[in-house]
């Protein structure tokens, strides 16, 4: 009789003990989820540092977005292919693609629950309904292989805007 006490006693401390271990493990977790939330966003602000560095610094990309760029404030708003030599054009088809896979690997992070709503909304979506009409305007739609979802987003987020 005392042993079936002291092993029905044992029992529940170990699995108590158990209980708290797993409740440990999921707080763990939770926060190595938003470190891998923070280290993503910290590597997007320094890519995006770095893009606008080259921008200012580098002797191809300025010159290419000043013709590009703002005649009615918004990014790419004068987008008159037509003015660019066949250099250029292979320039901005190439930032323009590198931009494209870049979001659509963000995107994939953000529905994985990698990158934060607030990072998403404030900072993604406005740059993918800026570069969205220049990706159009650029590529035919079989040209850059497109993960439907993304796609889905990209048409969510341009009917936003209207």
């Amino acid at each position: 009789m005392q042993s079936n006490k002291l092993d029905r006693w044992l029992t529940l401390v170990t699995n108590i003990s158990v209980l708290i271990g797993i409740i440990l493990l999921i707080v763990e977790i939770n926060q190595n989820n938003e470190l891998v939330r923070i280290q993503i966003e910290q590597t997007r602000s320094d890519t995006y540092v770095a893009w606008q560095r080259e921008v200012a610094s580098g002797d191809h990309v300025a010159p290419l977005f000043a013709k590009l760029e703002v005649q009615d404030g918004g990014l790419f708003s004068n987008l008159d292919l037509a003015q660019l030599d066949p250099v250029e054009m292979q320039r901005i088809r190439a930032i323009a693609a590198a931009r494209f896979y870049d979001y659509e690997t963000l995107y994939a992070q953000y529905e994985r629950g990698f990158v934060s709503d607030e990072y998403w909304k404030q900072r993604i979506v406005p740059a993918i309904r800026n570069w969205a009409p220049v990706w159009e305007k650029l590529f035919r739609t079989d040209e850059l292989s497109m993960r439907q979802d993304f796609k889905d987003e990209i048409v969510r987020i341009n009917s936003e805007q209207d």
